[in-house]
This record gives C-alpha cells, sequence and structure tokens, in this order.
C-alpha cells in the first residue's frame, strides 16, 4: 500500500511538471538569453566543425509516462508527447537558421520520433515482440523504473530475452533497438537522417 500511495505522488508531481514545462515552452525566450544561446552554438560550431542531432520521440509512449495515465488503458501520456513536439519543432528551426548564418556549418539530424514511432507501431516488421511493455521493471508496461531494486522498489520483473523488447526498462531502449537506430544514424536515408548522415558527414 506505501509503495502505491508513493507511485501516486510521483505520478501527480511528475504531471504537473510537464504542464508547467509545457507552458513555458509556448512562451518565446527572452531576446538577451536567446541571443546568448544562438551565440553559444555558433562559437561551438565553429570550435567543433560538423555537428550531430537527435531530436525527440514521442516520450508519452515509453513505458514510464504511459503508466502516468489513469485506468492503464495503454494511451500515452499526451502532455509528455506535446512537448517532446515542441521540442522537435524548435530544433528543426535552429537548425535551419544555423544552417544559413554558418556557412561550414553542415550537420546531421536523425528522426528518432519516426524511428521510434516505425517500430512501435509495427514492432515484428523489426524483429520485436513486445513494443509496449520494458523487458524489465514493476507496475503496468513495466513502467515504473525499479529495474534491479533502484529507487526503493524492491519488487521487479525481468524478462527471459530483452531482444525481444523495444524497451529495456522503463525509459530506456533495449540494445538491439539501440544498434538499429544507431545503424540508421550512420547510413540512413535522409528522410530519417539528413541532410547528411554520419557516414556522409565524416566524408564531406
Amino acid at each position: 500500500m506505501m509503495m502505491k500511495n508513493t507511485f501516486s505522488e510521483e505520478r501527480e508531481a511528475e504531471e504537473e511538471w510537464f504542464l508547467e514545462s509545457g507552458s513555458s515552452l509556448r512562451v518565446p525566450l527572452p531576446v538577451k538569453e536567446g541571443k546568448e544561446a544562438i551565440e553559444e552554438r555558433k562559437y561551438t560550431a565553429k570550435k567543433e566543425g560538423d555537428s550531430w542531432f537527435l531530436n525527440l520521440e514521442e516520450l508519452g509512449c515509453e513505458p514510464a509516462r504511459k503508466v502516468l495515465v489513469p485506468g492503464n488503458t495503454g494511451a500515452c501520456f499526451e502532455q509528455a508527447t506535446e512537448l517532446a513536439k515542441l521540442h522537435n519543432a524548435a530544433l528543426s528551426k535552429a537548425l535551419q537558421e544555423l544552417e544559413t548564418k554558418l556557412v561550414e556549418f553542415n550537420y546531421a539530424k536523425h528522426d528518432i520520433n519516426i524511428s521510434f514511432s516505425e517500430r512501435r507501431n509495427n514492432p515484428e516488421k523489426y524483429g520485436f515482440k513486445e513494443a509496449d511493455i520494458a523487458c524489465c521493471g514493476s507496475g503496468p508496461y513495466r513502467g515504473i523504473d525499479g529495474c534491479g531494486g533502484k529507487r526503493g522498489v524492491t519488487d521487479y520483473e525481468l524478462c527471459s530475452d530483452p531482444t525481444e523488447y523495444l524497451y529495456f526498462d522503463s525509459s530506456h531502449p533495449s540494445d538491439k533497438a539501440n544498434k538499429q537506430i544507431s545503424e540508421l544514424m550512420w547510413s540512413g536515408a535522409p528522410n530519417l537522417t539528413g541532410p547528411y548522415n554520419l557516414k556522409a558527414l565524416f566524408e564531406a
């Protein structure tokens, strides 16, 4: 019973955080802070040369977020997904601006949102049997982050074959999923990794 009360409190706190964060993302950065962020990114690009980026997947569909939805209906936690969408739009806009302002700025951006959506919606196509439940964890979808007895959660489940799962724990991909994503980052088509993939970026 104590664990249920604690989890309920954590769920309420996390939901409140997502709502507050979503509101803040919709407010434009103050001019000073915005300019400082752009100048810092320009300096990094000039200093380090080519760069690579990842956008965010539908965060609300991770086991750790789905468990926040009352009733265990299988629905995604939309507040988190909305934050990811806002981030992805802002990232794309920032990269386009940098590309026009910095002559030698080349980059690779992998659309992990598409990659994960495809695997979540068609797991068997990519060699997975389970895309909604984590290999390790507790509670619905094994979405309570207690794998290995961490964070005071002593009871947890561990699957027999992690290669069958898209997620290893409540919010991290399995090794198999990571390998597939890394291969797409290295040599994926432009619709997934562009305008360069990493292989082309290193050879440019």
